[in-house]
């Protein structure tokens, strides 16, 4: 009970250590790796895996490139991609994941050669010279239609200004202020010829990588300058609904102290994000869960009108040597202009997973109810049943969060708590494995020498521990004695007695041990043994009679060793009684043992002593043969002993009820009925019984015994009175 309780409280306080980290959000590396691979295995098990024609990706790939030329492309050119886009193809919007941040001085010598074959004079050169302006002409293909410019804020040193992030969509307030939004030092912008003619714009630059390199959340906002700024995602949705400002939506803490960013609402949709204005990417899939259509073929007037009617256009590139390709959850080499679809879809789809706040109280939660729930059940659980809590409750763990993810989209941290559940299962099968050897070495120590090593071995695992106080328990007891030991003694030397008693009393010993048995002392050639203590038997009864039997059968083999060494064979005696006794460690404060006391150990040893007078190898009381049927019990006396008011019943086990010898059957049950026919005083009768005995057995002293009562009582009858009690009051 001691060791169960301290096993407890160590599980608990180990919890409670791990219960740090999560408080300060500062979980050890190897473990927030693997929170990131739960997620991702959560993430592509569950991803969509089909695509989604509603936002079309027209890219510059290598057969763009080889057939427009190396990159980057004349703005001439650029333009006409988005002339074939609205004008040709109809599409809703479109999207440059791409910056434009210098001057483009380049001449399209095809233009060039268009113009001069057009003019039927000598052009204006200022004005011819404008017509050739590449910024002009792609300026001139944004206006007025619905195209958003990608830009990337800088955070180094350098705090670079190259052109500007345009309309912010949140101005500057004391409580955004106070959240961990980036703020970014510079900005890599589109030249001023471009970026004027447009009315949206946002970064796609990603300062919120994960510590694994791994693209799983990105930020919709980025503060610059006092004020917020979208995200390329997030200004392309407030573009197709025509807005231009994003409303913040806080809550209180976990704690209360402060308000948390909770959630951004732009275009009629609540989009949630953390405290740092972060969404976690909802990746549909693998590479290709967009349509691709080449840049070439759009300009070309080749791609399918069909897809691009309506779309969402995302205007990005695959091409490995244009270096916009990312680590994600779902590919190793995924388009980052993909990433922005994702995010697209997952809002127009209104699928967009989240970390709330109070997941922080549920990982809290589960820490605590997992800690709690094993620290109580495996140490009072065997190995296998803990085994099967502990993968149980796992499952339970793991299946709520399944819950949350697939019909909530709650992103519930599941790895920090699973490693617990199985740091506790080690923790406490590795204490419970300590504590268990120490129990058995301290257990072999006090009963090795009396009881077989798998009953020490089970008193380890007993939960309760050992009482060696002292307790009353029913138990059965046996006493076993040589026959005629003093008289072998004298005819042997010392060494041939010490051989002797080795083999007889370690065979004899070896078959208690089989019966779950304990050996309480050998007093000279006596055994003395019970079944019932340590070790609590609730078959102690069968137990001792199978071994007191197993022993009789044993015996001639034994004899046959003893011979085989020229030594005397030997004759034994066994009394076995069962009933109410005490146990325990008892005697002085020199020398203590662990035995038995009581009037059950006394009559034991009685019948013990009687087997003599009988001539009956083995004795058991009437007590023990009422609570054990199924044998075959020949009837004995009914005898007073010494010390004992009442009346004992005396029996001798014969065979198991159920073995094949019925001829054995038939003949006790004779016998039987000549005893119960004797203490009806019906002596011809009860003579009949006992002489037909005689004549299958005839050195049986029993019959021999009753024979001789019945003529002595014939001469002097012994009256209605007479109850048929033998007394011997003899030890």
């Amino acid at each position: 009970m001691k060791q169960r309780k301290t096993r407890t409280l160590m599980g608990i306080i180990l919890t409670l250590l791990m219960l740090i980290p999560v408080f300060q959000d500062s979980r050890p590396a190897l473990l927030q790796r693997f929170e990131y691979d739960l997620y991702d295995i959560r993430l592509k098990h569950f991803a969509k895996r089909e695509q989604d024609p509603r936002i079309v990706i027209v890219d510059v790939d290598e057969k763009s490139l080889a057939e427009q030329g190396r990159w980057p492309w004349n703005r001439a050119k650029l333009a006409q991609l988005l002339d074939q886009l609205f004008d040709h193809y109809g599409v809703a919007i479109a999207g440059f994941d791409m910056v434009f941040s210098e001057a483009d001085s380049s001449i399209d010598l095809e233009q060039l050669t268009t113009l001069l074959l057009e003019a039927d004079q000598i052009p204006d050169l200022q004005h011819f010279l404008q017509q050739l302006n590449p910024d002009q002409r792609l300026a001139a293909a944004i206006r007025e239609r619905p195209v958003v410019l990608g830009y990337s804020f800088d955070r180094s040193d350098r705090q670079l200004q190259a052109g500007d992030p345009g309309i912010a969509v949140i101005q500057s307030s004391p409580l955004l202020d106070q959240q961990p939004i980036p703020r970014a030092s510079g900005i890599i912008a589109s030249v001023d010829g471009l970026h004027s003619q447009q009315a949206y714009s946002g970064f796609f630059d990603n300062p919120m990588v994960d510590s694994d390199g791994v693209y799983r959340r990105v930020p919709m906002l980025q503060k610059y300058q006092g004020q917020y700024y979208p995200s390329l995602s997030l200004a392309i949705w407030l573009a197709l609904f025509d807005e231009r400002q994003v409303i913040p939506e806080f809550e209180a803490d976990l704690f209360g102290d402060h308000q948390a960013l909770v959630a951004i609402s732009a275009g009629g949709q609540k989009i949630p994000v953390d405290s740092s204005a972060a969404m976690l990417v909802p990746y549909r899939g693998g590479k290709g869960s967009f349509p691709y259509i080449s840049a070439t073929d759009v300009m070309n007037g080749l791609a399918e009108p069909a897809q691009l009617n309506g779309a969402i256009v995302l205007i990005g590139t695959s091409a490995a040597g244009l270096l916009d390709l990312r680590v994600t959850p779902v590919s190793s080499r995924y388009p980052g202009v993909e990433v922005h679809a994702n995010i697209l879809s997952g809002l127009l789809d209104n699928r967009i997973f989240s970390e709330p706040d109070y997941t922080a109280a549920v990982e809290i939660i589960q820490l605590l109810i997992s800690g709690i729930l094993l620290s109580v059940l495996i140490p009072r659980s065997s190995v296998t049943f803990s085994t099967l809590i502990t993968l149980g409750w796992a499952a339970c763990l793991t299946a709520f969060n399944l819950y949350a993810w697939q019909s909530l989209y709650w992103v519930i941290p599941l790895g920090y708590t699973l490693f617990l559940v199985l740091l506790l299962y080690l923790f406490q099968q590795t204490t419970g494995y300590f504590f268990e050897t120490r129990n058995v070495k301290q257990l072999a120590g006090q009963f090795g020498h009396y009881i077989p090593p798998e009953v020490v071995r089970e008193l380890g695992r007993q939960e309760e521990g050992v009482h060696l106080s002292g307790e009353n328990r029913d138990m059965t007891i046996f006493f076993s004695d040589i026959r005629g030991f003093t008289r072998i003694s004298e005819q042997l030397a010392p060494q041939q007695l010490t051989r002797m008693m080795n083999i007889y009393l370690t065979e004899m010993t070896h078959i208690i041990h089989l019966q779950h048995g304990t050996v309480d002392k050998y007093i000279g050639d006596a055994v003395m043994a019970f079944w019932g203590a340590p070790l609590k038997d609730d078959d102690h009864v069968r137990h001792g009679l199978d071994a007191a039997l197993a022993m009789l059968q044993q015996l001639p083999i034994v004899n046959q060793r003893l011979v085989a060494e020229g030594l005397p064979e030997v004759e034994i005696g066994i009394g076995l009684h069962a009933g109410i006794m005490s146990v325990g460690n008892m005697g002085s404060e020199f020398r203590m043992a662990y035995t038995v006391m009581g009037d059950a150990v006394n009559l034991a040893s009685r019948l013990e002593g009687l087997t003599r007078f009988y001539g009956c190898p083995l004795l058991v009381s009437g007590e023990l043969c009422e609570r054990l049927p199924g044998y075959i019990y020949r009837q004995i006396d009914r005898v007073q002993v010494k010390g004992r008011l009442e009346p004992v019943e005396l029996f001798q086990p014969m065979s198991v009820a159920n073995t094949e010898d019925a001829d054995l059957a038939e003949r006790v049950a004779s016998f039987n009925q000549g005893v119960a026919l004797y203490r009806e005083q019906q002596w011809a009768s009860s003579r009949e019984r006992f002489q037909q005995w005689l004549a299958h057995t005839p050195s049986d002293s029993v019959a021999t015994i009753y024979l001789q009562r019945i003529a002595e009582l014939e001469q002097n009858s012994p009256g209605k009175e007479w109850h048929a009690v033998f007394s011997h009051q003899l030890k």
